[in-house]
């Protein structure tokens, strides 16, 4: 799980989301509260399956460098995201 929030983090900076509003905040809208809290600002601990298949439409070299940030190959990270894909 932290691998794949370190790799949420740092894709949400490589991406372009809607009205180029931060991703964290684009999301935070969208997320209901848990009951008997207030609506949260940004996402916690969430992971973002709209996001992380935005990684595979990256050129293979931005996707290696992305990979490099957490320790691992883009060939490893494409596979858990092609994994997390089909449990849809």
């Amino acid at each position: 799980m932290d691998l794949l929030m370190r790799f949420q983090t740092n894709l949400a900076e490589c991406v372009e989301s809607p009205g180029e509003i931060p991703f964290a905040r684009y999301r935070a809208s969208n997320l209901p509260a848990p009951q008997g809290e207030k609506k949260r600002t940004e996402p916690f601990r969430f992971v973002d399956g709209e996001l992380l298949e935005r990684f595979l439409d990256m050129t293979e070299p931005r996707q290696e460098v992305l990979c490099e940030q957490v320790g691992q190959t883009a060939e490893y990270m494409r596979g858990i995201v092609e994994q997390l894909r089909r449990m849809l």
